[in-house]
Parts: structure tokens; C-alpha cells; sequence
């Protein structure tokens, strides 16, 4: 039997809420589609689709609250999709309600629980806009439990029964002795073992699953033994008509059929009671009745009743009262939902699930990265063999080198020899003729190793470059993988303008553009709550209320843009609104204050809108729940800065405001600048240099005790990394170099021994005491094997500016 309905099977429950969380998107962007656009039957489609594939999925993995709930969600969605419901502003906030109550399902199920809410009222609602559909399920006629003699087989059913109603008919499939005996063996206690003979809708969208959303419902009443096709088939993406389930389980037959009858799902179902073997045989028709028209059901003898014809069932319908129908149908709903609710606490508070980051990737990245790993392969081959090749030739450069040694060693031998024959008269022409004919070879002995390792030279150049060119696209690659579109997060603001636009009686319209955009998914994760406060401000208390608008002859409509694009390898993320905008001088007014500016100090109009992200800053007279102007938008700036990216704000008074975000496309590898501080090596993210500076030591003055720099007459603070670190200084020379880093608001100037250059830097979180460090964002390792560690410039930024606070305290 597969694990796939495990419960505690944690890959399927992490792939179920990945799935889910999928869904649920689809289920929310699609419902704002229809809002103002009810005839998208595209959007309505697709809406069916999800919700369809959640409570399948739901239904799974025994999470019988979520299925049950978006069960009743299905059904509305289904009105709507028969064009029987016209879509309004009440029905989508109904729907938006219930994806709401889904959200927090999951998000309790997620953490090992079970939601336990009271959602009665909204299923209230739910209900409302659901018709009363009558006698809607489809079962065998027989209600009461039908033992199937063990030698007969025959049809428990008159075939003129079929054929007289013409309702489809079971081909039973053939249960031998051995299995009989084997299903037996395995009921415990008083349970009995069941057929549950199933009958499945070819026209719903999600046909494929049916059989597996059955059997998870049949679960909840006992042990699903066998089915007929195996399991492994119903798991395939096929439709199976009928579903056969052997069930050991106590319950009545009434029971397991209500709990086996799906709606949209299944056309009949049949459970009877199986006492020995069974041959082949098409035992029993579907009929329509009503769930508890029996009376009889609860009977335990053995005799089997008479089965009454599909005829006289169709006049029994008839006949009886109108009002007997609710109440019959409603005992059948509600009966079974505690004891799933109680099965669905238990296998909830047996785990939680640890949600890791899923990744979805195109298959095209993995080819591409396949490809280039087998050009790694071949580039490691021609690495060998030049490995290979050069030790051949240290080989024979030792045996060159050999002969010359002796060579040169018998020339030595020899030389006191040849000086005698010099004194005895002979002449120095012949001795230099013998010597050259003896010893000339050696000036050629090395000529083929110099022509050989030439060659090995050239070609260890050409596999360097072709390995620096693979390496530089899988790196490339890889990112591309870690890469998701931001319309992951722009996806979920539709529903928050709306939302926050009937909260403050604003008619509001958000536009977004760049959704395409992608993103290192690490950078998307911590990006949401940055945007929602930029968002939540301009909604509250950028765009002006309608009235004021008008007024101003401005459309009674604000519009407010979300966008994204690619500038560099930077991404830039623009929120921008056509309201009021900032009051540049009521800020500077706030700033001064707050203590936060010198009254004597001029600052430009841009300079006075950067003020809005300092800690607490706000000029917001009334200060609402949603948001305030600056309140928040400190918080904004600091998850920024530890993005290693910057915000700035631009407005201009009556025309609207504009939050722009940029960042890194990824965290992963970023470029930084090499100093050396010491004997040490720090790496400083290229992003937040500014500019460097070779100057004179006598350049940096002193103001209470802190030292500054005169920058173009611009002031800026000097920190010693060799002082913040705790390092050896280097000893003074008559220049030194500066790095400044920051952004145009604020600067600080970094004094450092010297600059070794830009490189591609790999970033390593710090872990266990080394993530207090201050100053410190991480560490990368050098081509020569060395550690340099990274600097956290938002951190020295922080203390810069607490020098500056204190200074103007002393002052």
C-alpha cells in the first residue's frame, strides 16, 4: 500500500502545503478578477480548479476540516460557475472570508494543530447562496446491510430492476476464498468487512482524484483493506468509473455510503455486507433516493430483505412528504462531521510540519545546468590529461637534467686534463675542438621540454578560461534557479488595497507593473513587510478621500503603482501614489522638534523627505490602526539596510509620493571591495561604496574627540577599523586611504591600510558566538584559502550616527 495518505509522511505534507499555498493564491488573485469582472469564466474556471484540487488534496492527507470547509466553498463556486449565482460585492466578500478561514487552517495544521474556530456564521453565509438541491445523492436501493451468501452467485439484485429504471449497474469483481479468509483475518473486534462499490462523475473537472478522496473518507470509519483497481492505480492521473473498496469497519451500511457519497464527485455508491467468497457478477443498480428513508436499517439479522425495483423507489419519492426531505438529508450531513473532526484533531496534534522554502523550477534551468555540468565533466577530463602530460614531462626534464649533471661533472673531472695538454704544447684551437665535440649536445638537451611545456602552457591557458567561462555560467545558472518572480508578493496587494480602501471609505486603484521581475528568493521572503508598510502608507494616508480629491480637481479615483525592474544588478521597486504628498517644511519643523536637526541647519527639500525614516519621526495628526506617515517606516529602512540595499523617498506636494526600494539580485554572491586593515583582510559590498580617497593624515581633524573629514566641504565621520576590531595599527605613514561607504543621506568614511580591489565575494553566515560580532554581516573565503570577513555597513552607519547624537548632546 503506497504512504501517500500518511499523515505523519513529512515530504507529502510539505509538498501538500506548497501545494496548497499555490492554490490558495490562485483561489484569492482569481476572486478580485471576477469582482470586477463577473463574466471571466476563465477566472471562474480557474477558481473551481483550485479550490477542487484543495480539498482533494486536503482530503488526502485526513485534514477533514479544510476539505469539509472547502467543500461548501466549491458548492457556491459551482453556483457561480452555472451562472445560477451572479457575482456581487457580498459574494466576494463571503469568498474572500472563507480563503481567510482556509489561510488559517493551513496555517495551524502547519504548526500542529487543528483549527478550532467557530465558523458557523460563515458557513451560514455560505449556505445562503447554495439552492436547496433535493434528492441529490444516488446509492444502491437497498438501505438495510445485504449479507452475500458465500456459494450464490448471484445477483443480490432482480436484473429487471436495472433494466426497468435504467440506472447504471455494478460489475462486482470476483473476491476469492484466500482473500475472503485474509480481509477477515484483518477486522478487529466488532467490525465487519464491507464492499463499497463506487461510482464515479466523468464530467468533473478532477476526476482523476476521486478515487483517493474517497478513500480518505472512508477511512474515518475503519480500515480501507483492499481496492479494486489496486491503490497504485487510483494514485495515477486516470479516471476510474467504479471504485470497489473492501472496508473493515463497524458502521451501517447507511453510514459508509453517506460518508463514501462525494458530491460533484460520485454518482452512487453501494456498500454490502460479504460473508465468504464471491464470484464475478453485476450485482446491485444505482437508484436515486432519499438518505434516510429507511427505517430499517438498523436491523442485524441475516435475512435479507426484499429489494424493492427502481420503479417502486421512484413512487415512494413521489409520495412522500416534501418535508421530510431536509430533515432527512441534514441527519446525514451532520451526523458523521464530529467524528471527523475528531480524527482530523488526532492526526493533527501528532506533528507539525517544518515549511522550508520550496522552489519551483522551470525544467529548461535544470537542463541548462545539467549541460554545463558535463562541460565541467570534460573540462576536468582535459585538466587530467594535462596533468598527465606535464608529469610525462617532469619525467623527462629529470632525465635531461641527469645527463647534464654528469655531463657537467665529467667536463670538471676533466678540465685539470686538458690544462696539461695545453702546457705540453698542444694547441688551444684543438682542445676547445675536442671539448665542443664532446659536450656540444648539452646546449639542445632541454630544446624538446622547452617546445613541450610551451604546448602545455597554451593549452592549460585555453582549459583555464574554458573552466572560468563554465564556472561563471553555473554560477549564473545556479542563481537563475534561486531566482522567483516578485509577483509572488506584488500578487497578494489587490486584496489589501481593497481591503483597506472600504475600511477608509477611498476608492482606490492599484496598478502593477514588472511582475516578471525575478528575484533571489531569500531577498523575496524578507521583502513583503517592507512593501506592505510603504503600501499601507500611501493608501491611508497618501491618497486623499474622495471629496478632497474632487475638490483639488483631482479623478475621485487615487491610483497608486507598484512596480518593478531590473537597473544593473540592482532591482529598483517603485511605490508611488497621486496624493497629496509630504509636506517638506512641516517635516523639517518636526525634525527640529524631535531634536533630530540643527534649526540652523539647511537642508535641501529631498534631504527633509529622507527625514520621515528616522526612529519614531511622524507628522501624522491622527495616528490609525493601518498606519502613519514615518511610524513604521524606520522599521522599513532597517530591513532594507539588512538586504544590503537602500530606500529613499520622493514627493512632490499635491502630485503624490514615491518609496523606492533597491537591492541586490541576490545574497548569495555579491561584489565587494578587498581592503586590508593590518594583517587582515575585510571585504566591503560594493554596493554601499561610494567613493575612495588617498589623503594626508593631517586632513582628519578632531571634534570632541571624534574624527572627521572635510569631503568637498561635506562632514563626515572617520572610523578606524583597526580601533573598531580591535587590531594592531599599521605604523603611520604620510597618507592613508578612505573608503567612503553609505548612502547620499548619511556617510561615513572607513580608514583602512590599503585597497587590494574588487572580487566576486561568496557570502558564509557566522554562526554560534560570531553572529553578535558588531560590524560584521559575514564571511567569504579567498582564492589563496584565507577568511575575510564581511562588513555590515548599515551597522557602522548606526554607530556613526550615535557618535553624532552624542556629540551634539555635549555640545
Amino acid at each position: 500500500m503506497s504512504d501517500y495518505l500518511d499523515p505523519n509522511n513529512e515530504e507529502l505534507l510539505k509538498d501538500f502545503f506548497a501545494e496548497a499555498e499555490q492554490q490558495v493564491e490562485t483561489l484569492e488573485s482569481n476572486i478580485l478578477i471576477i469582482e470586477n469582472d463577473p463574466g471571466n469564466h476563465e477566472a471562474v474556471d480557474e477558481i473551481f480548479r483550485a479550490a477542487h484540487t484543495l480539498k482533494g488534496g486536503s482530503a488526502t492527507v485526513e485534514m477533514t476540516e479544510l476539505s469539509t470547509f472547502t467543500h461548501k466553498v466549491e458548492d457556491v463556486l459551482d453556483e457561480i460557475r452555472s451562472d445560477r449565482l451572479s457575482v456581487d460585492e457580498a459574494v466576494v466578500d463571503v469568498l474572500l472570508s472563507s480563503i481567510d478561514v482556509i489561510k488559517a487552517m493551513l496555517e495551524a495544521r502547519a504548526n500542529g494543530s487543528v483549527y478550532t474556530e467557530n465558523i458557523d456564521s460563515l458557513v451560514e453565509k455560505l449556505h445562503k447562496y447554495i439552492p436547496e438541491k433535493g434528492a441529490k445523492k444516488a446509492k444502491a436501493p437497498s438501505a438495510a446491510p445485504k449479507p452475500v451468501p458465500a456459494p450464490a452467485p448471484e445477483p443480490a439484485v432482480p436484473e429487471a430492476s436495472s433494466g426497468s429504471s435504467g440506472a447504471p449497474v455494478f460489475e462486482y469483481p470476483e473476491l476469492k476464498e484466500d482473500e475472503f479468509n485474509e480481509l477477515s483475518e484483518a477486522c478487529e473486534g466488532s467490525q465487519k468487512l464491507w464492499r463499497v462499490a463506487v461510482k464515479f462523475d466523468q464530467n468533473n473537472p478532477m476526476n482523476s482524484v476521486g478515487g483517493i478522496q474517497v478513500f480518505a473518507a472512508l477511512k474515518a470509519l475503519g480500515s480501507v483493506l483492499k481496492t479494486v483497481p489496486d491503490f497504485d492505480a487510483l494514485y495515477e492521473d486516470e479516471f476510474h468509473e467504479n471504485v470497489f473498496y473492501y472496508l473493515a469497519s463497524d458502521s451501517t451500511a447507511e453510514k459508509i455510503e453517506d460518508t463514501a457519497f462525494l458530491g460533484d464527485v460520485t454518482i452512487c455508491t453501494d456498500a454490502q455486507l460479504i460473508s465468504g467468497p464471491v464470484g464475478a457478477s453485476s450485482a446491485s443498480s444505482c437508484a436515486v433516493v432519499e438518505t434516510a428513508v429507511t427505517a430499517a436499517s438498523e436491523k442485524t439479522d441475516d435475512v435479507p430483505e426484499k429489494v424493492p425495483s427502481a420503479a417502486e423507489i421512484n413512487a415512494g419519492e413521489k409520495a412522500a412528504p416534501s418535508a421530510e426531505q431536509p430533515s432527512s438529508s441534514g441527519s446525514s450531513d451532520k451526523k458523521p462531521e464530529p467524528e471527523h473532526k475528531k480524527e482530523g484533531d488526532k492526526a493533527g496534534a501528532q506533528h507539525s510540519v517544518q515549511q522550508n522554502s520550496v522552489l519551483r523550477v522551470d525544467s529548461k534551468r535544470i537542463d541548462y545546468l545539467l549541460n554545463l555540468v558535463s562541460e565541467t565533466v570534460i573540462a576536468k577530463a582535459s585538466f587530467n590529461q594535462l596533468a598527465a602530460t606535464l608529469s610525462n614531462e617532469m619525467t623527462h626534464f629529470q632525465s635531461a637534467e641527469n645527463i647534464m649533471k654528469t655531463s657537467y661533472r665529467r667536463l670538471m673531472e676533466r678540465i685539470p686534463m686538458y690544462l696539461e695538454q695545453i702546457q705540453e704544447g698542444k694547441s688551444i684551437k684543438d682542445v676547445r675542438a675536442e671539448i665542443m665535440k664532446e659536450y656540444d649536445g648539452l646546449g639542445s638537451i632541454f630544446d624538446a621540454d622547452d617546445a613541450e611545456l610551451k604546448a602545455i602552457a597554451t593549452k592549460l591557458r585555453s582549459s583555464t578560461q574554458n573552466l572560468g567561462r563554465i564556472t561563471g555560467e553555473l554560477q549564473e545558472g545556479v542563481m537563475k534557479i534561486r531566482m522567483v518572480p516578485i509577483n509572488q508578493i506584488f500578487s497578494r496587494f489587490p486584496r489589501v488595497v481593497r481591503d483597506l480602501q472600504r475600511d477608509l471609505n477611498k476608492k482606490i486603484e492599484l496598478e502593477i507593473e514588472g511582475e516578471d521581475t525575478e528575484l533571489d528568493k531569500s531577498v523575496v521572503e524578507d521583502l513583503l513587510d517592507p512593501i506592505m508598510h510603504c503600501v499601507r502608507n500611501s493608501v491611508d494616508h497618501g491618497i486623499e478621500a474622495p471629496e478632497v480629491r474632487v475638490a483639488a480637481g483631482k479623478p475621485e479615483t487615487g491610483h497608486v503603482l507598484l512596480k518593478a525592474s531590473n537597473e544593473g544588478n540592482l532591482i529598483v521597486i517603485d511605490i508611488a501614489d497621486d496624493g497629496a504628498g509630504i509636506d517638506a517644511e512641516k517635516v523639517r519643523n518636526k525634525a527640529i522638534q524631535k531634536g533630530l536637526i540643527h534649526p540652523d541647519k539647511v537642508l535641501t527639500e529631498s534631504e527633509c523627505h529622507q527625514l520621515i525614516f528616522e526612529p519614531g519621526f511622524s507628522t501624522a495628526e491622527k495616528i490609525s490602526n493601518i498606519s502613519g506617515r514615518g511610524v513604521g517606516l524606520d522599521v522599513v529602512k532597517t530591513m532594507i539596510d539588512k538586504l544590503n540595499g537602500s530606500v529613499t523617498v520622493s514627493s512632490e506636494k499635491g502630485k503624490g509620493t514615491t518609496f523606492s526600494i533597491r537591492l541586490p539580485l541576490t545574497l548569495a554572491i555579491i561584489q565587494g571591495l578587498l581592503v586590508r586593515v593590518g594583517k587582515e583582510v575585510y571585504s566591503i559590498p560594493i554596493a554601499s561604496v561610494i567613493e575612495s580617497q588617498r589623503i594626508l593624515q593631517t586632513d582628519i581633524k578632531t571634534i570632541d574627540n571624534y574624527e572627521v573629514l572635510n569631503l568637498r566641504n561635506e562632514v563626515i565621520s572617520v572610523l578606524r577599523l583597526s580601533r573598531l576590531f580591535g587590531l594592531e595599527e599599521a605604523e603611520a605613514t604620510e597618507y592613508c586611504n578612505i573608503v567612503i561607504v553609505g548612502s547620499k543621506d548619511k556617510k561615513v568614511g572607513i580608514m583602512v591600510d590599503s585597497l587590494i580591489g574588487e572580487e566576486d565575494v561568496v557570502i558564509k553566515p557566522l554562526r554560534d558566538q560570531f553572529t553578535v560580532t558588531p560590524g560584521i554581516a559575514g564571511a567569504s573565503i579567498l582564492g589563496d584559502g584565507s577568511v575575510s570577513l564581511i562588513i555590515d555597513v548599515s551597522q557602522l552607519l548606526e554607530l556613526s550616527i550615535k557618535q553624532d547624537l552624542a556629540a551634539q548632546k555635549n555640545a
